[in-house]
């Protein structure tokens, strides 16, 4: 593949895989809000598509000049451009059909809401060979990362990912990602492992070189769960494992220090643990006066501990009927909005203990995008729009950005774009 190309005009600047009239762009989308979610070029007007990836992107004149007769230049009419959302934790596919939503009707729901990548966080052999029938008849309209559970609730069901490669990839919309443990009981009511077990099993995943992903509320849990961790790196040390800790609701000062020298990723779902927590899950920690442990989001941001987002049950409050104005329940937008204000799914003000810990948008809109992609070891394909990358991304009518908090859930998903073709067209001039 030929060098990356960068190309200096004033102070702006364009990134591009150079081209030929063979390979120049089949589609530029010009003048726009392009938040690339990069880091060296946080924004752009413009960029260019060929074969599913990113070919170029930059300034409109910049970009406009690798069309060719056969370029397909789009105007954006100053809409916003953001790389695709990543759910890192949720049941879209797995669970949607206990709310009546069909395989196909599922998936639709998520790329009407923006979201081009999910995680499955519970993908058994059957569910995985539905993910996979899916996939051949090319019906898996986005991209979905697996995760193979070990157990559930005192059932363990043994090693037998170990039956498949690292990492497997079906395709560029089917891989399997890692492994999935329930340490704790919904809030913390009740444990599944003796420690020593689950040191034994941990240290088995990760000498093969598993991600090992854990359901973990409760500080108890996250103890267990950090001493594995601890135990499996100093066995087999390994800066790179990426492990993942689910939830995240209750976590002591000494338990995030651990989780950032041992390299782990903090999952968080910003809209459940504001009643939840405060009323169901943890009433004593509330009396007490320790607030300060749970749902610690900005600790975890401004910590050294990479930090990703989800919705985990995007069907929280979506009834069967009515689909279409429930919306935008289970959408990045929401999640971001909630990650903001910490105002939850149930609509209970936040109390001082949770505005405490509130995001600010760019925060938040990184835990969906490019952060997310490291949470699966994708950050070279996808999570950000630059050159050589997934050409995954979404229009969305407003710059979530710039526009008052209180609107983030009402900007709409105009297209939602996979590998460069569109999967959710509201404005066909767009597609």
């Amino acid at each position: 593949m030929r060098g990356l190309v960068v190309t200096l005009v004033g102070c702006a600047v364009a990134l591009h895989l150079p081209a030929t009239d063979r390979d120049a762009p089949e589609v530029i989308y010009r003048n726009g809000i392009v938040l690339t979610m990069e880091d060296g070029q946080p924004r752009a007007e413009a960029f260019a598509v060929r074969g599913g990836r990113i070919l170029s992107i930059g300034d409109d004149d910049q970009v406009k000049a690798l069309a060719n007769r056969t370029t397909r230049v789009v105007d954006l009419g100053g809409r916003t451009v953001l790389p695709g959302f990543i759910d890192s934790h949720a049941h879209w596919i797995g669970d949607g059909a206990m709310v009546g939503y069909t395989t196909e009707a599922a998936i639709d729901a998520a790329l009407r809401r923006g979201w081009t990548s999910i995680t499955e966080q519970f993908v058994d052999a059957g569910r995985l060979g539905t993910l996979r029938d899916l996939d051949s008849a090319g019906q898996l309209r986005l991209r979905v990362n697996a995760y193979l559970p070990m157990n559930f609730d005192d059932e363990k069901f043994g090693t037998w990912f170990l039956n498949y490669e690292l990492r497997q990839t079906y395709s560029p919309n089917l891989r399997i990602a890692g492994i999935k443990l329930f340490l704790d009981h919904d809030w913390g009511t009740r444990f599944h492992w003796a420690q020593a077990e689950l040191n034994d099993y941990v240290l088995t995943a990760h000498r093969n070189g598993w991600q090992v992903t854990a359901h973990t509320v409760s500080a108890e849990a996250h103890d267990q769960y950090l001493t594995a961790v601890a135990s499996a790196l100093s066995a087999h040390p390994n800066p790179n494992a990426r492990h993942r800790a689910e939830h995240v609701v209750q976590l002591r000062d000494d338990q995030l220090a651990r989780m950032g020298s041992l390299g782990m990723i903090a999952s968080i779902q910003p809209g459940l643990p504001g009643d939840l927590a405060a009323e169901a899950g943890f009433p004593e920690l509330v009396a007490r006066g320790q607030t300060g442990w749970i749902a610690r989001w900005r600790d975890l941001v401004e910590s050294d501990v990479r930090t990703i987002g989800s919705t985990d049950v995007p069907w929280l409050l979506l009834g069967v009927a009515d689909r279409a104005t429930q919306l935008p329940y289970g959408s990045p937008l929401e999640a971001v909005h909630q990650a903001v204000t910490r105002q939850s799914y149930l609509g209970r003000t936040p109390e001082d203990w949770q505005l405490a810990q509130r995001l600010t948008v760019d925060q938040a809109l990184r835990l969906f995008t490019v952060d997310a992609a490291y949470g699966t070891f994708e950050e070279d394909v996808k999570g950000s729009l630059s050159p050589s990358k997934y050409a995954d991304f979404v229009i969305l009518s407003a710059d979530p950005t710039a526009v008052p908090v209180d609107a983030l859930p009402n900007i709409h998903v105009l297209a939602t774009m996979v590998g460069g073709k569109p999967q959710h067209c509201a404005v066909p001039a767009l597609c």
